[in-house]
């Protein structure tokens, strides 16, 4: 993990980095990434969940001592699952992860809604996407985001795990990321 804190230190300022991970340090990388972004960085910032609900994230986050008050958070999975939807004024709701253009009008409605510089947009993650949508839509939906997140100037980060053993979404990956770090 020690490579893993170089590689986040040496990025460059508006970078777009891919994760590439095995499911067992998951959720420990995705703390230290959020960690470094948030309580390192200072920066604020909007994470998509497709893979966890918003109540869950945000409990895991906040335990984690990384504070959620500057996050606006697109979930897409608690509807989808039939969870409730509590009120929560920095959290959009999505159908489900299959709902790509629902998910690129929340994704363009968090780039619009400031335009201080020092944020990001989290992607968790990638392989989740693609258990709803094929890997085709979702890669137009990655090069979609990423170039967003390039035209408003912020970082973007995005996950996904080694187990996918999806070469074209790793080769296509790399060529969308300023840097892919495999964890």
């Amino acid at each position: 993990m020690e490579k893993f804190e170089k590689a986040l230190e040496g990025l460059p300022q508006n970078f777009i980095v891919g994760i590439v991970m095995p499911s067992e340090s998951y959720d420990n990388a995705n703390l230290r990434l959020l960690d470094f972004l948030v309580n390192k960085k200072k920066a604020s910032g909007g994470y998509i969940s497709i893979s966890k609900p918003y109540s869950h994230t945000v409990n895991m986050l906040e335990e984690a001592g990384i504070k959620t008050e500057n996050f606006h958070f697109i979930d897409c999975l608690t509807k989808s699952v039939g969870g409730d939807i509590t009120e929560a004024k920095n959290c959009a709701w999505v159908q489900s992860p299959a709902h790509l253009t629902e998910l690129s009008i929340a994704v363009h409605n968090f780039f619009t809604s400031s335009e201080e510089k020092n944020r990001f947009l989290y992607l968790d993650s990638i392989s989740s996407l693609c258990i709803h949508n094929p890997v085709g839509s979702v890669l137009k939906f990655v090069h979609y985001l990423t170039g967003k997140i390039r035209v408003f100037g912020i970082n973007g980060v995005m996950l996904s795990l080694h187990e996918d053993d999806d070469k074209r979404l790793i080769s296509s990956l790399s060529q969308f990321c300023d840097r892919v770090i495999r964890v």
